[in-house]
């Protein structure tokens, strides 16, 4: 089995409904380390008694039924206004980016991927871009995210805005990246750009395993 002594550490973002998971899986199945940020999340609330509480003092004691978190309860509470949404960030993203940071550092010691990925939304709303190598944004226009939101999740247009509103601009997130998708049409022609950026990291991986291998 390859080792890889040089793993890129890869930040892949967007916007809600943009379609960042969706490449992610892409990703994954091309060979790359896939670390969900809202799963790790999740895991964290699941096993922070803590932070449990810290929650419930915040959002009331419904987001937990039988001791498991209801995410579109606390979702809906999280969302109505910015003071709720940074109350959540300041109480879940620390532990979040720890254990993220926790697996990163294991995916790139086991040596058995070439890139490691971090699927999360925030990079650029709590302020973890440097933690990585590069930037992928998976850019896609309003109304197509709004329509494939509301499909998905059942969402209201005021929920979906609302959500929407508590991230950076997309627009700014793409001028910021390395590399951007631009998720506008159908899942084959994402698939196929989305293949573009992979072999791009994937070389810039090789080089930095192989300085003599770059071209002069």
């Amino acid at each position: 089995m390859k080792y890889y002594k040089s793993p890129l550490i890869i930040a892949l973002t967007g916007g809600i409904g943009s379609g960042q998971s969706t490449v992610a899986g892409f990703f994954q199945r091309w060979g790359a380390r896939v670390i969900n940020a809202d799963q790790k999340a999740r895991e964290v609330i699941a096993s922070d008694k803590g932070l449990q509480k810290d929650l419930s003092q915040a959002f009331g004691a419904g987001i937990f039924t039988n001791g498991r978190l209801n995410n579109k309860e606390l979702a809906r509470l999280a969302f109505r206004d910015e003071f709720q949404t940074q109350t959540l960030n300041r109480l879940v993203h620390p532990h979040m980016v720890e254990l993220l940071v926790e697996e990163m550092e294991a995916s790139r010691f086991s040596g058995k991927f070439p890139l490691i990925v971090i699927d999360a939304a925030l990079i650029y709303e709590i302020h973890i871009e440097q933690l990585f190598d590069f930037v992928v944004v998976i850019d896609a226009p309003l109304p197509v995210r709004e329509a494939r939101v509301r499909e998905r999740d059942k969402m209201s247009r005021q929920q979906f805005l609302e959500r929407n509103q508590r991230q950076i601009d997309l627009s700014e997130k793409a001028h910021w990246a390395d590399y951007v998708i631009l998720n506008d049409g159908d899942m084959a022609q994402l698939e196929e750009k989305a293949r573009q950026v992979y072999d791009a990291l994937i070389n810039r991986q090789r080089e930095l395993e192989n300085p003599r291998s770059r071209k002069n």
